[in-house]
């Protein structure tokens, strides 16, 4: 007998195993959000969570509070330790006490001019006593608010003008890292961003502009189901 194939499939609706589809409520936010995206810094929540799955691949039970906070204070100083270094790129600034770096973005002096040799500084060091010529010590007199106004006036009168400059790109990034190398003690660490930063040099894909338009979207789509709802409620 012949076989024929005419019984064996039966139709079936595919309809009765997709799954389905579940309005969410727009005011719950459920969505996984990035310091990148949303150009914010990681706060001690998110910094806790990160530690508690670094503890838990290293066989550790839990994170302590305290910790967390220390490693807060340690991302503020290594983020204001990289600014540091792009702005003193970019910016003339002046030194106190022979390190510490202050009134970032000041128009240098001009050397060329007759009254740059007569600017006096005081801020340069600070000078709590001063030895007489008896060889005591003797608390500094401090200047008059009409002295330091004078000397403010004479540094920005022998200061070339002040030049605006461009928003701060990878490049300057990159060019203040490959310089101060010490801002990333880590090798590991120094190397993986150095790459990261390479990257964000070039063009998004069609990929990643395509990402950023759905994401866009959908942010706008919530924001107005969320207006609609208030206007309704």
């Amino acid at each position: 007998m012949r076989a024929t194939f005419e019984h064996r499939f039966q139709p079936v609706s595919f309809v009765q195993y997709a799954p389905h589809a579940v309005a969410k409520d727009p005011q719950e936010d459920n969505r996984l959000s990035f310091c990148s995206r949303d150009y914010t810094l990681p706060d001690i929540s998110m910094i806790h969570g990160r530690m508690f799955v670094t503890a838990w691949d290293c066989g550790l039970d839990g994170v302590d509070d305290n910790s967390a906070h220390l490693m807060m204070l340690a991302v503020q100083q290594q983020l204001k330790t990289i600014l540091m270094a792009v702005f003193s790129r970019r910016n003339a600034y002046k030194v106190r006490e022979g390190k510490f770096q202050y009134a970032m973005g000041t128009p240098p002096i001009n050397p060329y001019i007759r009254n740059a040799n007569k600017i006096l500084d005081r801020t340069d060091n600070s000078n709590q006593t001063s030895i007489s010529a008896l060889g005591e010590h003797v608390p500094s007199i401090k200047p008059t608010i009409d002295q330091c106004e004078s000397e403010i006036a004479l540094q920005i009168a022998s200061s070339g003008r002040t030049q605006h400059l461009p928003p701060v790109s990878p490049f300057d990034l990159l060019e203040a890292l490959m310089i101060h190398k010490s801002c990333i003690s880590s090798h590991t660490v120094y190397a993986i961003n150095i790459e990261r930063i390479i990257t964000r040099l070039w063009h998004p894909s069609h990929d990643d502009i395509e990402q950023e338009n759905i994401h866009s979207q959908e942010e706008r789509l919530r924001r107005q189901l969320l207006t609609e709802q208030t206007i309704t409620g």
